[in-house]
């Protein structure tokens, strides 16, 4: 008689995985070992000194940086010196993706969201064409259909440009850092 096979297939919110095959017992053990290491590597984690425990986090507050209204986007503070319009750009994109839910905004939608944000712009394809040749975003489509996306690299400069917004509008300590408050909400900077 043939012994049926079982699998299982383990993937935790960090990133591990574990993938086992075989008779139920082993199966068994190799899914108790993993989540068993798991939480020892966590413990281990928790009782070590981390530098990043001692050093304050980079906070983003999206609220605070930009205003919503249905699916229009406006930031709160201009973004000021050598090429203000294509980082502008950059953090739209970063807040529309928070805000809005929405990565891939048109060309019509970036446009609309630089002018309401102070910037007074004509075509927003050679602003952001500097962008897509240093890769940091994506285009694609065409004319009124063209869309735009943040690439690794983007994604990396609108999250620093969102920080220094947000340090800019609400101080250096950013939003929810009451030192009497451990409850005070904090974002990370990194999207989940």
């Amino acid at each position: 008689m043939v012994e049926p096979v079982y699998r299982v297939k383990i993937r935790l919110p960090d990133g591990s995985e574990l993938e086992a095959e075989g008779s139920p017992d082993f199966v068994e053990k190799q899914r108790r070992e993993f989540l068993e290491r798991r939480t020892l590597s966590a413990a281990q984690a928790e009782a070590a000194p981390s530098h990043s425990q001692s050093t304050s986090a980079p906070v983003i507050s999206w609220e605070t940086i930009a205003e919503t209204s249905g699916r229009t986007l406006q930031l709160r503070s201009k973004i000021t010196g050598r090429e203000q319009e294509k980082e502008a750009c950059l953090a739209l994109l970063a807040c529309s993706e928070k805000l809005l839910g929405l990565a891939k905004p048109t060309a019509a939608l970036l446009a609309k969201w630089l002018r309401a944000s102070g910037y007074p712009i004509q075509r927003v394809d050679r602003i952001v064409q500097t962008a897509v040749s240093q890769g940091e975003m994506l285009a694609s489509g065409s004319r009124r259909a063209r869309r735009y996306e943040l690439t690794a690299p983007g994604r990396l400069k609108a999250f620093l440009l969102a920080e220094q917004l947000t340090k800019l509008i609400v101080g250096p300590d950013g939003p929810g850092h009451h030192k009497n408050d451990p409850a005070a909400p904090k974002q990370a900077i990194w999207p989940e």
